[in-house]
C-alpha cells in the first residue's frame, strides 16, 4: 500500500485543506517561535504601535536611551523599560 503522502496531488489537497482553516486552527499547537519562522523582522513587528516597537527592542538598545527620552514615554511603557535595563527613575 502506497504512503499517503507520496500521492499525486497530496501537497494540493493539504493546502486547499489549510485554506479552510481559521487562523487559530492552524496555529493551534505551535509555540510563538514556529507562528513567527520564516517572517522578516519587519513583518514580525507590523502593526505594533510605537510603544510596542520600544518593547520590542533588545536591552543593549534600551540602555543607549537618554533620561529625557524615557521620561517623555508614558507611565507604563517608561517603568517597563526601567524595569528591563535596571535604570530607576531620575
Amino acid at each position: 500500500m502506497q504512503n499517503m503522502k507520496d500521492m499525486e496531488g497530496y501537497d494540493e489537497m493539504v493546502r486547499k485543506f489549510a485554506r479552510g482553516l481559521t487562523p487559530e486552527q492552524r496555529f493551534d499547537g505551535m509555540t510563538p517561535e514556529q507562528r513567527l519562522a520564516g517572517l522578516a523582522p519587519e513583518q514580525r513587528l507590523a502593526g505594533l504601535a510605537p510603544e510596542q516597537l520600544l518593547l520590542a527592542m533588545p536591552d543593549d538598545l534600551l540602555r543607549a536611551l537618554s533620561d529625557e527620552y524615557l521620561r517623555s514615554l508614558r507611565a507604563d511603557v517608561q517603568d517597563a523599560v526601567r524595569k528591563r535595563i535596571g535604570r530607576p527613575s531620575v
